[in-house]
């Protein structure tokens, strides 16, 4: 079944284990999931909307086909 997994940050989360801090990606786009790679740079001067990312790292903005009333 294929599906659409959003991520809506674009940047890591931190958390802590023991005395050691890990970045879990939060963008979708790590090579080292759930680690954050840094690949989240691609993504900070996103604006609104919904963008998609090829294996090259291109991005797409999606148009929606619906119109606000």
């Amino acid at each position: 079944m294929s599906r659409i997994v959003l991520h809506e940050r674009n940047r890591p989360y931190s958390i802590k284990v023991g005395e050691e801090e890990k970045h879990i990606c939060a963008c979708g786009l790590s090579e080292d999931k759930p680690y954050c790679d840094g690949h989240h740079k691609q993504t900070l001067d996103e604006k609104d909307g919904i963008f998609i990312y090829d294996s090259e790292g291109n991005r797409v903005k999606v148009q929606s086909m619906y119109q606000n009333p």
